[in-house]
């Protein structure tokens, strides 16, 4: 008996989990489509996936009966922020899942270990003191990369005891005052800009922005991506044992050591590379996870698929906010985040229901 009710209640786990999947699957579709329609120049959302469609098909399911500029606008200039956005989103949502259970905080987050700063930096350094000036926004994302790494490399040179063992705690600890730090010398180079276009553009960068989108960018952060997530779906068991406690994983033959290092440095790698590219958008990986552990519970393997599909949606969906709400004026995407976002987390932690582990 106990047997038959096992499996109903797994089989009802599974067709709950489809359900979201494939539902968020759909949505995220359907926003894409929607946010490339929106725009200074609005496009009908059947025009726009008839263009798409013609251009992955070399042109031969639809005639052409429209504007050709719109081809241009959409294939050029909005599906690639788009696409972006979905790249971003997912991967901030991801890195708040596997920062969260690795500290066991339910307050991590990807910018947790002071990444966000030292990207935010690297990129404020090149726009006030100057950068290469023939490499343009290339420069600053190799500014904004470099502060993040930087980052990296000296919260895991302090957080870790000798290269023996590597605490949580002190890695948090350490990624908080270099966050300060890096966020300190920020401000300083804005207050010292020559003039008020070189510290709009640094602020702009700080709260981040999807402007800088364009096909030749998409690359490394979708490879980033799918990398990342590969790896993570892979140690999902050993993430579920983590949230036992370190002695039960030990007990159960889990290397903690080993799982929290690769965990840690892949939601390094993956940050540093959205960050410097788009900025700091936060909140994202603050409250994505926690929304879709109410859904998933605890387990990982769906919980990082959930979290990736709704982090998607939810920054396409910011950034037509910030692109839509002020025309022809373009908010910082972050803005939009944090008061979207704000008011989630807040039901979130005061809904009775609620706990870190999810629905148990």
């Amino acid at each position: 008996m106990d047997l038959n009710i096992n499996r109903s209640r797994n089989l009802s786990k599974k067709r709950g989990f489809l359900f979201w999947f494939l539902g968020l699957s759909i949505f995220l579709v359907m926003t894409i489509i929607g946010a490339i329609a929106i725009g200074s120049t609005y496009i009908e959302p059947g025009v726009v996936y008839k263009v798409l469609l013609n251009k992955l098909s070399n042109g031969a399911l639809f005639n052409t009966e429209w504007n050709t500029m719109y081809e241009s606008i959409i294939w050029e200039i909005r599906l690639p922020r788009v696409i972006l956005g979905a790249i971003c989103g997912a991967g901030l949502a991801l890195c708040g899942v596997l920062m969260q259970c690795v500290t066991k905080n339910p307050i991590a987050e990807p910018y947790i270990l002071g990444i966000s700063s030292g990207a935010s930096c690297g990129a404020v350094a090149v726009i006030v003191l100057g950068g290469i000036s023939t490499l343009g926004i290339t420069s600053i994302t190799g500014g904004a990369f470099l502060g993040s790494i930087l980052s990296g490399v000296l919260v895991f040179a302090i957080g870790t005891q000798m290269g023996r063992t590597t605490s949580t705690t002190r890695l948090v600890l350490s990624g908080m005052a270099i966050s300060t730090i890096f966020s300190a010398l920020t401000n300083l180079l804005i207050y010292s800009a020559k003039n008020s276009n070189q510290a709009k553009s640094a602020l702009f960068w700080t709260i981040g922005s999807l402007g800088g989108a364009k096909w030749d960018v998409l690359l490394l952060p979708f490879v980033a991506l799918i990398f990342v997530i590969i790896i993570s779906l892979i140690m999902s068991k050993s993430l579920d044992v983590l949230l036992l406690g370190d002695d039960s994983a030990v007990i159960l033959g889990i290397n903690i050591k080993l799982v929290k290092s690769i965990i840690i440095l892949l939601a390094t790698l993956l940050t540093s590379t959205l960050v410097a590219i788009t900025g700091a958008i936060g909140f994202i990986g603050l409250v994505v996870p926690h929304i879709c552990r109410t859904i998933s519970g605890s387990d990982h393997k769906k919980l990082i698929v959930l979290s990736s599909l709704f982090g998607a949606i939810f920054l396409i969906l910011s950034d037509v906010v910030a692109r839509g709400l002020f025309p022809p004026i373009e908010i910082p995407i972050g803005i939009i985040t944090s008061l979207v976002g704000g008011p989630f987390f807040l039901y979130l932690i005061s809904a009775k229901n609620y706990s870190f582990g999810g629905n148990e």
